[in-house]
C-alpha cells in the first residue's frame, strides 16, 4: 500500500497518517506502513517513535546501503523461522551487516562474497554452508526486490558436508547420562583425602531431557519445546503431551514449514516414567514446558549443550565428539537392530521419504561383510 496525497490538510509530519485509531507512518525507503502508536497514546508519543523509525533508516555518509537493506530484510523475513531459531538466524545476519557496512549492494560480487565466507569459515564447513544460505536468500530476495541485478552468492562453490559417522556406544551414552546427574570431588576429612560424590541441581531434568530424546527419536528442539497442554495460540503447530490420548503429537520445528510431516508418538510405560519424573521436578507449580529451567521456560539450546559437554567430561569422554544431536541417530540406528523396518523408522523420524532415513542410518550402522576366504594352494 502506498502513501497517498492528503486530501485534506492534517497536523501530522509529513507521511504520517491516523487510521483506525492508530499513527502510521509510510516508510520511504520500502513504502512499508510502520505501525507508531495509538492516537490515544498522543502526539509525543507520535513524535517520539516517528523520532526512533526515522534513525533506523538514516544514512551514514561513511556506510552503504547494505545494512539498512539487511534490516528491512530482517524485519520483513523473521517471522518466517521457528521462534527457536530467530536469534541465530538475527545474528548471522548482523554478522553480514558488520562485514558489508561501507558496501552498497551494488559492490557486493562474488569475490566479496567468497572473500567473506572463507577468510571466516574457510575450516568450518557448517557455519560456511549456513552463511552462505543466509547470503543467498537475501540476495534473492533483492533481485526480486530490484535493488539488486543478480545473486552472486550462486557463483561460490559450497562443499557437502562429510556424512556424519559417529554413533554413541550403549556404555557411553550411559555413562553420560549418570554423569548429568552426579560429580565428584576431593575433600580431606580429618586429614584424610577423599571422593565426595554430589547431586548436580539441574541432572535430574536433563536426564529427562535426553531419555525422551532417546525414547521418541525425536530433535533435541521438539523436546526442549515440548508442552503439556496444547498450544491454543498455536494449536496446529506445537508438539504437547496428550495424556487423555496416550499420545506426544510431535510437529517438528524443522518440516514445519517444508513438508509438514507430524507424528503421534504413543505414552509407553517408560516414556510415562520419565514424564513423571518430570512434573515431579521444580518447579512444580503453573507447569507449562516438560523440560524446563528454574523459571519454568524452556531449557535453551546452550544450556543442555553445556550441560552434556560437562557430563562427557565428568565421565572420562571429554574427547570424544558425540553430541547431543546423535542421541537421534542412536536411538535410530537400535531400533533397527532391534528389528523395525524402514518404514516404522521413517514415520518415528517424522521423515517425508525413505531416502532421508536409509541415509541417515546408512551413515551410522557400518555393514559387516560375510565374505570369508582361503590362502589359495601352493
Amino acid at each position: 500500500m502506498n502513501a497517498r496525497r492528503r486530501k485534506k490538510d492534517e497536523p501530522w509530519p509529513r507521511r504520517v497518517y491516523a487510521r483506525s485509531g492508530t499513527f502510521w507512518w509510510v516508510r520511504p525507503t520500502d513504502e512499508q506502513w510502520i505501525k507508531l502508536c495509538r492516537v490515544d497514546e498522543g502526539e509525543t508519543k507520535m513524535l517520539e517513535r516517528l523520532a526512533e523509525e526515522k534513525r533506523k533508516i538514516e544514512i551514514d555518509p561513511n556506510a552503504g546501503n547494505m545494512p539498512r537493506l539487511v534490516d528491512v530484510y530482517m524485519d520483513s523475513h523473521e517471522s518466517k523461522y521457528a521462534e527457536s531459531f530467530r536469534v541465530e538466524w538475527r545474528r548471522r545476519g548482523e554478522s553480514v551487516k558488520t562485514a558489508f557496512g561501507r558496501f552498497d549492494i551494488q559492490q557486493v560480487d562474488a569475490g566479496a562474497i567468497y572473500d567473506f565466507l572463507h577468510d571466516n569459515w574457510g575450516d568450518k564447513l557448517p557455519t560456511f554452508q549456513a552463511m552462505h544460505a543466509w547470503l543467498s536468500k537475501f540476495f534473492a530476495w533483492a533481485t526480486v526486490k530490484r535493488y539488486a541485478t543478480s545473486n552472486p552468492c550462486r557463483e561460490i562453490e559450497v562443499k557437502k558436508p562429510k556424512k556424519r559417522t559417529v554413533l554413541i556406544p550403549s556404555d557411553h551414552f550411559m555413562a553420560i547420562r549418570e554423569a548429568l546427574g552426579v560429580y565428584t570431588y576431593e575433600k580431606k576429612i580429618k586429614g584424610v583425602a577423599r571422593t565426595i560424590t554430589a547431586k548436580v541441581p539441574t541432572g535430574p531434568m536433563m536426564q529427562v531431557f535426553v531419555d525422551l530424546c532417546y525414547l521418541t527419536i525425536q530433535r533435541s528442539t521438539e523436546i526442549r519445546e515440548l508442552l503439556w497442554k496444547q498450544d491454543q495460540a498455536d494449536p496446529f503447530g506445537c508438539s504437547w503431551v496428550d495424556e487423555k490420548a496416550g499420545v506426544i503429537h510431535f510437529v517438528p520445528s524443522k518440516t514445519e514449514d517444508s513438508s509438514g510431516e507430524t507424528v503421534d508418538w504413543p505414552i509407553t510405560p517408560e516414556i510415562q516414567a520419565v514424564l513423571t519424573r518430570a512434573k515431579a521436578l521444580a518447579p512444580t507449580f503453573g507447569q507449562r514446558y516438560v523440560v524446563r529451567d528454574e523459571n519454568g521456560e524452556p531449557k535453551t539450546d546452550a544450556a543442555c549443550r553445556d550441560a552434556w559437554r560437562d557430563a562427557k567430561r565428568r565421565a572420562g569422554l571429554a574427547k570424544m565428539p558425540y553430541t547431543i544431536k546423535d542421541i537421534r541417530a542412536k536411538a535410530m540406528t537400535d531400533a533397527k537392530r532391534a528389528g523395525y523396518d524402514i518404514e516404522a523408522l521413517q514415520i518415528a523420524g517424522a521423515h517425508a521419504d525413505r531416502a532421508t532415513t536409509e541415509i541417515y542410518l546408512k551413515s551410522r550402522d557400518v555393514p559387516v561383510s560375510t565374505v570369508r576366504l582361503a590362502l589359495p594352494a601352493a
